[in-house]
C-alpha cells in the first residue's frame, strides 16, 4: 500500500489560511473562527498520528472529520455563507468540536499506537480455500439478507421482530465478504490487470438489490465503496476509466438514484416483503413527473429548517453530509443543564441484543429518544434518519466531562481495537474497515458501542466459522501458502 500519506505543515497552513480568510469574508464571527481553526489543527494532527489512509482507524477517522467539520466548513466558504449561520447555538457547538477534537488528538498521542494482542480472523491461506470461501460466504450470505429483507420488512409493517431478524443481520455479512473474496482474487489470478469479473458481479448486483428493497440509500452505494476499498488495499492501480465511472456513478446517485429512492420510501416503507418488492417494481416500471419526486425527497429540507444547515436550494444532500447541524441541535437541547445520561446507551445496547435472547428488547434503537430530545420528532412520529454523532452525543449526555471522556477515550479505545484484529491487507480486513467507516463516519455513542463490542466479536466469529468449515473439507489442488490479497508479481 506504500508509504502513509500524511498531512505536511505547509498543507495545512494553506488550509486553515484559507477557511480562515473565507469565513471572515464572510460574515462569520471571529470567535467561531479562530475555534474552528483549532478544530481542524487537532484533526489534522490526529489523522498524521492514525497512519493517514494506511491505517483502518485512520480511514475512519478521517470519514469522521469530513463528515463533521471538514466538508461544513469548506463548503460554506464555497457557498460565501456564515458558517455560524443556521446552527442554533454556534459558540458552544464549535467549542464542543474544538474540545472533543483536542481530546481524541491527545489520546491518539497517549495510546493511540498500542496493541492488544486478541485472537485474530481466520483469513484464507490459498487460492482454492478462497475459492471454496467464495462459493460458501456466497450462498450463506444471499439467503441470510433474504432473511433479513424478510425480516426487516414485517417489523416495520407492524408485525413482531423474530430471532430470523438477528439471523439475517448476523449472516449477511457473507455476501460483503465474498464480494471481497472476488475482487482480491481476481486481481490476484490476472496479475493486477483486472479487479471485476462475474464472481464479483453476483455479489455486487445482490447488495444493491436488498439496498433498492429496503429503500437503504447509503447501502445501495456500499457495494461499490467495498469494491474500491479492496482495490486499495490489494495495491490495485485504478485507471483512467474507473475514476470516470466512479464520477458518473456518485453524479447519477445523488441527482437521480436518491431522491427516487426517497419517494419510493416514502410509498413502501410500511409495506411486508411481498408489497414492498410489487411497489417498487411497479415505481420504477413508471416513475412519475420529476417534479413530483424532488417534492416529495425534499422532506424537511427547506431553507430555513432545522435540519439544514446551507441557504441554497439543493444542499440536502449535502446537509446530510454536515453532521454540524444536527449536533447543533443537540447541543442547544441540552445547553441548559439537562443531561439524559445513560438512557440513549441503554436503549441501544438492549436493542442490539438478538432477539432470541431477549424477546423483550426494544423494537427501535435510541435514535426516537434523542428525537424528542432535539424536538425534532413529534410525539406520535419515530424519525428513525435522526443523525445525531458521538460529539454532540456525549455532551448531551454526560456534559463536558462526557465530551473528555468519549474523545479521549473511547475514540483511541476503537482505533487500538482494530488495528490490533485486523489485518488490512487481508479479506476480513477489508470488511472490518467497511464497517469501521460506515459506522464510525455518523457514530453516536450507541454506534461506537457496538463498534467496540459486537461488531468484531461477530466478524471474528464468521471468520472462524467460515474458515473453520473450509479447513476441513479436503481440497484438490490446494498447496497452502499465505492468501494476503496482494496481486501477482
Amino acid at each position: 500500500m506504500g508509504k502513509p500519506f500524511r498531512i505536511t505543515a505547509t498543507m495545512l497552513f494553506t488550509a486553515i489560511t484559507f477557511l480562515v480568510a473565507g469565513e471572515l469574508a464572510s460574515g462569520t464571527q471571529p470567535e467561531f473562527v479562530a475555534m474552528m481553526a483549532g478544530t481542524i489543527f487537532c484533526a489534522a494532527v490526529t489523522f498524521n498520528l492514525l497512519g493517514g489512509v494506511k491505517t483502518i482507524s485512520g480511514i475512519g477517522f478521517t470519514a469522521f472529520a469530513l463528515g463533521t467539520i471538514v466538508i461544513s466548513q469548506f463548503a460554506k466558504v464555497f457557498f460565501f455563507e456564515a458558517a455560524d449561520k443556521n446552527l442554533e447555538a454556534p459558540y458552544l457547538t464549535i467549542k464542543v468540536y474544538l474540545v472533543f477534537y483536542f481530546s481524541v488528538m491527545v489520546g491518539t498521542f497517549i495510546y493511540g499506537r498500542l496493541r492488544v494482542r486478541l485472537p485474530k480472523p481466520m483469513e484464507p491461506e490459498s487460492p482454492a480455500q478462497t475459492e471454496l470461501q467464495y462459493a460458501i460466504s456466497l450462498t450463506v450470505g444471499l439467503f441470510a439478507s433474504a432473511l433479513f429483507a424478510y425480516y426487516d420488512a414485517q417489523s416495520e409493517s407492524g408485525g413482531e421482530e423474530a430471532g430470523g431478524h438477528s439471523v439475517g443481520v448476523a449472516f449477511s455479512v457473507l455476501l460483503l465478504y465474498s464480494l471481497v473474496l472476488a475482487v482480491i482474487n481476481r486481481i490476484r489470478e490476472t496479475g493486477g490487470r483486472h479487479s471485476f469479473g462475474i464472481k464479483a458481479f453476483i455479489p455486487w448486483l445482490a447488495l444493491v438489490i436488498f439496498a433498492v428493497i429496503r429503500t437503504a440509500r447509503g447501502s445501495i452505494m456500499l457495494p461499490s465503496i467495498i469494491y474500491l476499498m479492496a482495490c486499495y488495499t490489494c495495491g490495485y492501480r485504478l485507471r483512467r476509466k474507473h475514476y470516470i465511472l466512479t464520477a458518473l456513478g456518485v453524479t447519477l446517485f445523488l441527482a437521480f438514484i436518491s431522491p427516487l429512492e426517497m419517494y419510493v420510501r416514502a410509498n413502501v416503507i410500511r409495506g411486508d416483503l411481498r408489497s414492498r418488492i410489487d411497489s417498487t417494481i411497479a415505481i420504477l416500471r413508471a416513475i412519475p413527473a420529476w417534479e413530483v419526486v424532488k417534492q416529495s425527497s425534499a422532506g424537511g429540507s427547506q431553507t430555513g429548517s432545522r435540519e439544514e444547515y446551507y441557504d441554497r436550494p439543493g444542499t440536502f444532500v449535502l446537509s446530510r453530509l454536515s453532521a454540524i447541524r444536527p449536533d447543533s441541535n443537540m447541543i442547544s437541547a441540552t445547553s441548559t443543564g439537562f443531561h439524559y445520561g445513560f438512557t440513549a446507551l441503554k436503549i441501544d445496547a438492549l436493542h442490539s441484543v438478538p432477539h432470541f435472547l431477549y424477546k423483550n428488547k426494544p423494537d427501535e434503537d435510541s435514535d426516537w429518544y434523542l428525537g424528542r430530545v432535539t424536538g425534532l420528532n413529534p410525539d406520535n412520529v419515530e424519525n428513525v434518519e435522526l443523525m445525531i454523532t458521538s460529539v454532540s452525543d456525549s455532551y448531551g449526555a454526560f456534559g463536558w466531562l462526557g465530551v473528555v471522556v468519549v474523545g479521549g477515550l473511547v475514540f483511541p479505545a476503537c482505533f487500538v481495537l482494530y488495528e490490533s484484529l485486523f489485518d488490512l491487507r487481508k479479506p476480513w480486513g477489508v470488511v472490518a474497515l467497511s464497517g469501521f467507516v460506515y459506522g464510525f463516519w455518523a457514530a453516536s455513542m450507541g454506534s461506537l458501542l457496538q463498534i467496540l463490542t459486537r461488531t468484531p466479536l461477530a466478524l471474528i466469529a464468521l471468520s472462524y466459522l467460515v474458515g473453520g468449515l473450509v479447513s476441513t473439507i479436503p481440497i484438490r489442488g490446494d498447496r497452502g501458502g499465505e492468501m494476503s490479497g496482494a496481486p501477482a508479481a
